[in-house]
């Protein structure tokens, strides 16, 4: 039977009369008067403390800020293809690694200007990401992961035995791409919130409408006339865009990059980490994740040895106890306090009207 020929279900009654409930922050009315003006003010706050971070933050700290910031952005851009698009790649060790050698070799042996360079390592990336996707957009679920982990480690034995990119040594780049501590963290805000715009606009489009129908149902999509390959190579080809962005960015920032480095397994796996700590599938939960796993990686700088350990332990307890990451846990217990608040509010005003009803009829 075709999905044409389905007759509809009838609906009942009770699912007639039903109003559609409302979230959490439209049952508040103090919240559902002045919600959007909070979220935008809260975005404009930040925005400007981070514009006028190099003001208030030392050199050190400015590192540290770029590091975070880089690790926002690749957190987003796989969130983008594993989160919203069900596709759980294993791969984008390789975009970070294709735009740093991108990068050293443009400013080696070209004089192309330095930020030219960074939109080509991302284009460089997202052409690598489109003959990828020929051969691995067929796959899914542990074989789509697998099958780009394989590409990840057959570029990386080809950069070890390349001599034009210094094969094991790697590159040096010159000293005209030394760039001072500030504009490197001014170019990786604004990677960051390029990044945060485009994959929000993207999500909320008829695009992410369709990319997320396909991560729930292929076949179902299919039915509807929904084409998965092209939805899921251009969601590919995007997402490995900002990472190759990050990638030279990255190399930029180190001045030297040798391929066990710049295509490591810790990229993807720092990536994958921080979404899930923060919340897969949400825009808020990849900057979350970012901040906590950070904050650990610095806090524990001093036990390398219990480092690791303990960082997966977090994650088994986030798995176990907070399977939608600290966001939509931190969002659940809004909603909840929100209900419990409304149930006592109306329970006080059935009790009030009570108490009026009995008053009026004692006078009577």
């Amino acid at each position: 039977m075709t999905l044409s020929e389905r007759q509809p279900e009838p609906t009942s009654p009770e699912t007639v009369e039903q109003p559609a409930k409302g979230t959490w922050f439209e049952k508040v009315p103090v919240l559902k008067r002045s919600g959007r003006w909070i979220k935008w003010g809260l975005l404009v706050l930040l925005l400007l403390l981070a514009l006028l971070g190099p003001s208030y933050l030392s050199v050190f700290e400015l590192t540290l800020a770029f590091t975070l910031f880089n690790y926002m952005t690749l957190a987003q851009s796989w969130n983008l293809l594993g989160g919203y698009g069900g596709q759980f790649s294993l791969g984008h060790s390789l975009f970070v690694g294709a735009g740093s050698y991108t990068l050293a070799v443009l400013l080696l042996h070209s004089n192309v200007p330095i930020y030219l360079t960074l939109l080509l390592s991302g284009g460089v990336a997202t052409c690598i990401a489109t003959v990828a996707a020929l051969l691995l957009m067929r796959l899914r679920e542990a074989y789509f992961a697998i099958g780009s982990l394989g590409l990840t480690m057959a570029a990386l034995t080809w950069m070890i035995n390349w001599s034009y990119t210094g094969a094991t040594s790697g590159l040096n780049l010159p000293p005209t791409a030394a760039l001072d501590y500030t504009t490197l963290y001014y170019l990786s805000l604004a990677l960051l919130v390029l990044t945060m715009v485009c994959i929000v606009l993207l999500v909320r489009s008829p695009f992410g409408l369709r990319l997320m129908a396909i991560r729930d149902d292929q076949e179902a999509a299919a039915e509807l006339g929904v084409n998965s390959f092209p939805v899921k190579l251009i969601t590919f080809a995007i997402s490995a865009f900002f990472v190759g962005v990050a990638g030279a960015l990255i190399a930029l920032n180190s001045l030297s990059i040798e391929p066990n480095s710049a295509f490591s397994l810790n990229w993807v796996i720092t990536m994958i980490i921080i979404t899930i700590i923060g919340g897969i599938s949400t825009s808020i939960g990849p900057l979350i994740g970012a901040v906590v796993f950070f904050t650990l990686q610095q806090a524990l700088q001093g036990y390398q040895n219990w480092s690791a350990l303990l960082i997966g332990v977090l994650l088994i307890l986030i798995i176990r106890l907070a399977p939608g990451g600290i966001w939509k846990t931190l969002v659940n217990g809004f909603q909840l306090l929100a209900e419990i608040s409304l149930k006592q509010r109306s329970a006080g005003q059935r009790s009030t009207s009570q108490q009026e009803e009995d008053t009026v009829e004692n006078i009577v």
